[in-house]
């Protein structure tokens, strides 16, 4: 496959992975018991907190990981030409399950993390503001919208850094003062509905009413929500996608009992928003089994992979694409 083609396909592909991942933290908030919740902050329960507002198995996002991985296997398989050779994919194989099984585990792990981030936070701030526990409880589930019925602007799912966004805006929009108002008003991801009760707010020298503040926090709290779910989306998608790909050369190499190899080469979308280390890598070429190296030092076997222990730095969200080639091993050949 053409970078191009593997870019469109992963691109056509990031939404709904997005989705599931908002369905999930939607259906957290929707269930969690605000009591219970009170009562666990109230106790200074972080674990009891966590296992409340916990994001689970994320299995809709996992099951159709495995259909992505699938996807691209196939569709690259399908434009490999070795003389008697099926291009079939075994998904049976080790290799397939021990991938599908670790990234799971890593996304699992890495939104309990973020979510332990995001809680810390918020009982940090909201003690130091001297808010009750239900109110801190309320910032952590998000308050019921009257338009949508559903509980929104919390920190379900929200990544750390994100939290510590909402918090200083919510000091922001609560201060009164005119400074830290005019700062609030910088924030890209704010919900521009909402500048006008700002900017009445800076000339009266006085907070944001409550009402508004609660509102103008819960629209920037989703679109920072958004953020991290599409982050999610598309650095898992485009592993599993790519690491189909790669599983499918190798299984079919491998059944030419080694008549035929590969070359991947890295190709980098230069349009001036790559990464600097990732613009340097454009034109890479290694042989099969071989890593990509990048500048930084990281190691990958393909474009977001996390299998050689490549920091986030150098995955998330990237649009780079490996191609492949086909080669005739020559040694095999002459033997």
């Amino acid at each position: 496959m053409k970078a191009v083609d593997v870019e469109r396909d992963i691109e056509s592909l990031e939404p709904a992975a997005q989705q599931d991942y908002l369905d999930q933290v939607a259906a957290v908030a929707q269930s969690v018991s605000i009591a219970a919740l009170e009562q666990a902050v109230a106790d200074n329960d972080q674990s009891r907190i966590l296992e409340l507002l916990a994001l689970g198995l994320l299995l809709n996002l996992t099951v159709r990981l495995r259909t992505t991985y699938t996807t691209g296997a196939t569709k690259e398989l399908a434009g490999i030409k070795i003389p008697g050779m099926r291009p079939e994919l075994d998904m049976n194989g080790q290799e397939v399950n021990s991938f599908l099984s670790a990234q799971a585990i890593a996304i699992r792990e890495q939104a309990a993390l973020e979510q332990a981030l995001a809680i810390s936070v918020a009982l940090t701030e909201g003690r130091a503001a001297g808010l009750g526990a239900r109110s801190i409880a309320l910032n952590l589930a998000g308050r019921l919208s009257k338009q949508t019925g559903r509980r929104v602007g919390g920190m379900i799912g929200v990544s750390g850094t994100a939290a510590e966004a909402i918090e200083k805006a919510r000091l922001q929009l609560g201060s009164g003062d005119p400074a830290m108002l005019k700062a609030y008003l910088q924030r890209i991801a704010r919900d521009r509905r909402f500048d006008g009760a700002v900017q009445a707010a800076i000339l009266g020298g006085e907070p944001v009413p409550k009402e508004v503040l609660d509102k103008a926090l819960g629209a920037y709290a989703e679109k920072l929500l958004a953020v991290q779910a599409q982050t999610i989306a598309q650095t898992a998608v485009a592993e599993a996608y790519n690491k189909g790909r790669e599983e499918g050369w190798k299984q079919l190499t491998d059944r030419s009992n080694g008549l035929y190899t590969y070359i991947k080469t890295w190709r980098t979308r230069m349009d001036g928003k790559e990464r600097r280390t990732h613009g340097a890598m454009n034109g890479q070429k290694v042989e099969k089994d071989q890593p990509f190296h990048s500048p930084s030092g990281a190691m990958l076997m393909f474009p977001c992979d996390s299998s050689l222990g490549a920091p986030l730095s150098e995955r998330a969200r990237c649009r780079c694409v490996a191609e492949y080639s086909l080669k005739k091993n020559v040694q095999a050949v002459q033997q």
